[in-house]
């Protein structure tokens, strides 16, 4: 969804509480806000602060973008809208996620349990992010630095070729010039990088369908851990769900929307059409064939003791360690493969020029003798 212009605290009902910023989109908040929003509202509702006073506060500091979507946050609150609610009318600020956990938390009467959860599950995040980036910061300066110097080499040797009179040499055999394989160069290049944003937006975005994510769960240990990561969520919304006394089509949609994963999302209008002729969760989830055995037995031991709540919230931590296990594995080959990548990046171009500038001309000698 896109971003909404709102106002500052204020603003949109003429009170003069507070400075009034100008109307601005307030994009999307990042996960480290997330982790240490969480992290405030936690601390600050288990102390016994009201929501409201805690949401206000929060618009008073941060950067402009969280100022005005805290200031709209808390207008809502003070009319009465519920803090999902008030959440779903920022309009893609929050991730569809905390949407779902803050109104599972609300109507089971659990929201220092939900707040604290997400600021467990974005700080994890956070720091997976920072330990993969950690781990791949080197290679990937070599693979930036390699291909900047390929692309210097074939603009300073057609340089010196022709400063010398001699032919250029023709790196792609098309008898392009210096300049014209240099921007053929950086076409090729722009290509692929452009091609690699586009596939990870994409997929982000879900311009592509549940396809992208089918795929990937065919990947072993990245498959496994994507999964892991989307049953965790669902098993831990699913038990605040039930803990909240929900309807169970909405329960099963409200989980399934929870998983952040459009595999799953595709799976809803079918869940929710068994669970309407009576089916149990455990009969719906097994009839799409998109669930793991395990997975299934543990819904169905749930139902089957009336303890569903209770086994969904203990197997969402069983999921979620072992998606952490994974995901250390998962840097550690992101750093392997991208360090082996520019490695045999740097040995071909050696052996290229190797060919050009040495074995090239002594063959010429050669067959010119």
């Amino acid at each position: 969804m896109s971003p909404v212009e709102i106002s500052a605290t204020g603003a949109r009902n003429g009170n003069s509480n507070g400075p009034v910023l100008p109307r601005m989109s307030t994009g999307r908040i990042s996960y480290r806000q997330l982790s240490k929003l969480f992290y405030r509202l936690d601390k600050s509702y288990t102390a016994g602060l009201d929501i409201r006073t805690i949401i206000r506060r929060e618009s008073e500091n941060g950067s402009s973008s969280f100022r005005i979507a805290m200031g709209k946050l808390a207008d809502d609150l003070d009319q009465g809208t519920g803090l999902a609610d008030a959440m779903k009318n920022l309009a893609g600020y929050f991730p569809s996620l905390v949407v779902a956990i803050v109104q599972a938390g609300e109507r089971g009467g659990r929201m220092d349990e939900a707040f604290r959860k997400l600021h467990q599950h974005f700080d994890g995040l956070v720091k997976f992010q920072v330990r993969l980036l950690g781990s791949i910061a080197w290679p990937l300066f070599e693979l930036a630095a390699a291909v900047v110097i390929i692309g210097l080499l074939i603009l300073l040797l057609g340089f010196i070729y022709t400063t010398n009179n001699i032919e250029p040499l023709d790196v792609f055999g098309l008898k392009l010039g210096p300049t014209g394989d240099f921007l053929l160069y950086c076409g090729i290049i722009s290509l692929f990088a452009g091609s690699a944003f586009v596939l990870f937006r994409g997929t982000m975005k879900g311009w592509f369908g549940n396809f992208p994510m089918r795929l990937a769960r065919r990947i072993p240990l990245l498959g496994k851990t994507i999964e892991c990561l989307a049953l965790s969520r669902m098993a831990w919304t699913l038990s605040m769900a039930e803990n909240a006394g929900m309807a169970a089509g909405e329960s099963a949609e409200l989980s399934l929307e929870a998983t952040q994963n459009y595999y799953y999302f595709g799976l809803i209008d079918d869940i929710k059409a068994q669970i309407a002729k009576r089916n149990e969760f455990y009969k719906a989830f097994q009839k799409t064939n998109a669930f793991p055995d395990e997975f299934l037995m543990y819904v169905q031991n749930g139902e089957t003791t009336g303890q569903l709540a209770e086994t969904m919230e203990r197997v969402s931590q069983n999921l979620q360690e072992q998606a952490e296990n994974n995901l250390k594995a998962l840097s550690v080959i992101g750093f392997v493969m991208t360090f082996m990548f520019v490695a045999v990046l740097m040995v071909s171009v050696i052996i290229f020029m190797y060919q050009k500038f040495y074995i090239g001309p002594m063959n010429d000698a050669l067959n010119f003798h």
